[in-house]
């Protein structure tokens, strides 16, 4: 294994370096930090040839540019908060509402835009931030770290941890947007989702509180099918989200430190192969239907809706007005602490 940095660009005066893990048997990873990306998994399919399996930009002025959070680290809310707003020790805090009426991956002050100091130790890449109280309306002082490790296994693992000095929500993920294929669409992929259940959302994307059974719905991928199925049907689901853009409960409850298995996405013509495990209760399945770069990307084209899918472990959307959710109450001076791998090999 080797890490090796180099510098991308400026912002505000901040250095913006990319760092590069490489492994011996030539797969390799590149992350940023800024808004502590990654931005690239250079991995090896059936026959040994080496792809990259992420959605990005080649230069820093991409990730600038662009609306699709791609590869960034999201928070301090991942997903949508209805009417960009929650009630907190009593208390009513105001959120930015970027998204109609709702805020989403923490508003217009989210930590996706912003420069983390960053070092690296002999196995991984470790990115900090403090992000004040009161930005984007969320309460505390959060010291925050985001790491990136590589091992030869071909397992990419990062670990979210935090700390605030005020009761605050948080609820932290990756943005990133797989293609196994390195090119084309992801329709034919195939997925798999071992969850019964999931998240029923209104037309604006928000959770209405329903916990649903996916048997006999367009939303069962307990049997792996391609990633197109369903699409074609009339479900409103379907149709508001163009596609799917739904949260998976994880029904195997994980227990401190341990990682649940949340999806598992594979590509026949290249036999790449990526599952997601992860301490977080849920799994957010974006299939990308609203994509659309605003500069080209890594082939010199605009990436248009499902070039790529996410996989995003978190908690439910919306959980900090769903009492029934699980909840993403981080307490005064606790540790949040979460981890997802995202684990590759072929079949």
């Amino acid at each position: 294994m080797e890490i090796t940095q180099e510098l991308s660009g400026l912002i505000a005066g901040k250095e913006v370096y990319i760092f590069t893990i490489s492994l011996s048997c030539g797969a390799s990873i590149q992350v940023s930090n800024y808004g502590a990306t990654w931005i690239s998994a250079v991995i090896p399919g059936r026959e040994g040839d080496l792809g990259d399996v992420l959605l990005g930009y080649k230069e820093l002025e991409g990730y600038l540019a662009d609306t699709n959070y791609m590869g960034s680290t999201v928070g301090r809310f991942a997903n949508r908060i209805h009417n960009a707003r929650f009630t907190l020790n009593d208390q009513l805090y105001m959120l930015d509402n970027n998204d109609g009426e709702n805020t989403n991956h923490g508003g217009y002050s989210g930590i996706h835009k912003q420069v983390f100091d960053a070092s690296h130790t002999e196995d991984a890449i470790v990115f900090s931030l403090n992000s004040p109280d009161g930005e984007g309306g969320f309460p505390g002082n959060i010291a925050l770290k985001v790491s990136y490790s590589f091992s030869e296994d071909l397992q990419v693992a990062i670990r979210f941890w935090a700390t605030t000095d005020k009761d605050t929500y948080l609820n932290l993920t990756n943005h990133a947007y797989f293609n196994l294929a390195g090119s084309g669409n992801i329709l034919n992929h195939s997925l798999y989702i071992p969850s019964s259940d999931m998240l029923e959302t209104d037309a604006c994307f928000i959770p209405t509180g329903k916990i649903l059974p996916v048997q006999d719905t367009v939303f069962d991928f307990r049997q792996k099918k391609p990633v197109i199925s369903g699409m074609d049907e009339k479900n409103e689901q379907i149709i508001w989200n163009k596609g799917y853009n739904h949260c998976y409960p994880i029904d195997q409850t994980p227990d401190g430190d341990q990682v649940c298995h949340a999806a598992t996405l594979s590509d026949p013509v290249s036999g790449r192969k990526l599952e997601v495990f992860t301490t977080l209760p849920s799994v957010l399945v974006y299939s990308a239907g609203f994509l659309q770069s605003q500069l080209p990307g890594k082939s010199g084209i605009n990436y248009q809706p499902f070039d790529g899918i996410c996989l995003e472990a978190q908690y439910y959307p919306d959980s900090p007005n769903q009492p029934h959710f699980p909840s993403c109450l981080l307490r005064k001076n606790e540790i949040y602490d979460h981890t997802i791998e995202f684990r590759f090999s072929v079949e």
